[in-house]
């Protein structure tokens, strides 16, 4: 598989895992060794797993019952929703990027390790318009 990677890249480990929950828990785990941080920013509503460290990181899980709210090191900024959402027009992408901007700034000067959010935000169910 890692030969099938682009020339260059400097890709060469290739890891596989049986869940999502793994994936994100991988992840997390080799952002905080590259970076030395454990500074992350999500998206509001996101769901990334049932592994402690990724409920940790769940705005799903962590802000509703049973939830301990966002640890100091989670950065939470808004889901970028172009239906429902406070930014609907052209410059939206723009608008919401803002908020990872200040997300970056809220980690205080501790270089952020990873920003996590869903491709599709679909645990809570998908809107239709």
């Amino acid at each position: 598989l890692v030969s099938t990677f682009p020339e260059g890249s400097g890709l060469e480990v290739c890891f596989f895992v049986n869940s999502g929950s793994e994936a994100n828990d991988l992840a997390m785990r080799l952002a905080f060794a590259r970076s030395q941080s454990r500074e992350l920013i999500v998206v509001d509503h996101g769901y990334h797993g049932h592994t402690q460290q990724t409920i940790e990181i769940s705005p799903y899980k962590f802000d509703h019952k049973g939830g301990e709210g966002a640890k100091s090191n989670v950065h939470k900024v808004p889901c970028p929703c172009t239906f429902r959402g406070p930014h609907r027009g052209l410059d939206a992408g723009q608008r919401y990027a803002e908020y990872v901007e200040a997300a970056c700034r809220e980690a205080a000067g501790r270089q952020v390790a990873a920003f996590i959010v869903e491709s599709g935000m679909s645990v809570g169910g998908v809107i239709l318009p």
